[in-house]
């Protein structure tokens, strides 16, 4: 056993370790970004499933349903205030339904009127014009979002239980950086094949050295005769 642990190298299980956390952290957002995006014009005529690649310029938007921020915490007084507000999640039509949508703080404005010039739209109004860009992936909802959300569905949309669970799992686009999202991976699995070349090398080594020395070509080993 002694000989077992001495054959390992600590410094390729590492590597291996490390890329393996990498790839699994990055691997389906990465299958998500090879994919065909659809549009978020596609998106609101014929819906969405989770792992779906979504691309483009929001049309249409209605209400945020919930929101998820950031605290400063004051350790004198045991007391913590809002930092800012890292995340809203709106409505966003997808078929005969409705789906989530994550906004980063950086499109808060933009969220906000196009909202209003989507209820504009829906009074008379003309078309919204404002830009509001997103690289996404589609994911099932996480439980506490879910909940807020289906409170939301039912207070103002008029849906029932029912209606909620017909639609079956309830889903988000969650806006992504393939780019980082593809380079994690790439590093993810770079890491684990050269810990695993480390490792194999260093077991061949040992193994080597602990293999006992062949007698020489020509030589005869036995009791001597006189």
């Amino acid at each position: 056993m002694g000989k077992f642990f001495l054959k390992l190298s600590r410094t390729g299980l590492l590597m291996m370790l490390f890329g393996a956390v990498f790839v699994a952290f990055a691997f389906q957002d990465t299958i998500t970004s090879l994919k065909a995006p659809k549009s978020f014009d596609d998106v609101m005529e014929e819906g969405a499933a989770a792992g779906d690649h979504v691309s483009g310029r929001i049309p249409y938007l209605l209400d945020a349903f919930a929101s998820m921020e950031t605290w400063t915490e004051d350790r004198s007084n045991n007391s913590r205030t809002p930092k800012k507000t890292s995340a809203r999640y709106y409505v966003l039509p997808a078929g005969d339904d409705f789906i989530g949508l994550k906004v980063s703080s950086d499109n808060f404005s933009k969220a906000s009127d196009l909202v209003d010039q989507t209820y504009g739209f829906f009074s008379g109004a003309g078309e919204p014009t404002v830009e509001l860009v997103m690289d996404a992936r589609v994911a099932v909802m996480e439980e506490e979002l879910a909940q807020l959300f289906r409170e939301d569905l039912q207070d103002y949309y008029g849906y029932t239980d029912s209606d909620i669970n017909a639609m079956g799992d309830l889903l988000v686009v969650e806006g992504r950086s393939f780019t980082a999202v593809r380079a994690i991976c790439g590093i993810g699995a770079a890491l684990f094949l050269l810990g695993l070349v480390i490792s194999i090398f260093r077991w061949r080594k040992i193994s080597a050295e602990f293999r006992p020395a062949k007698p020489a070509a020509g030589s005869v080993s036995g009791p001597e005769i006189e």
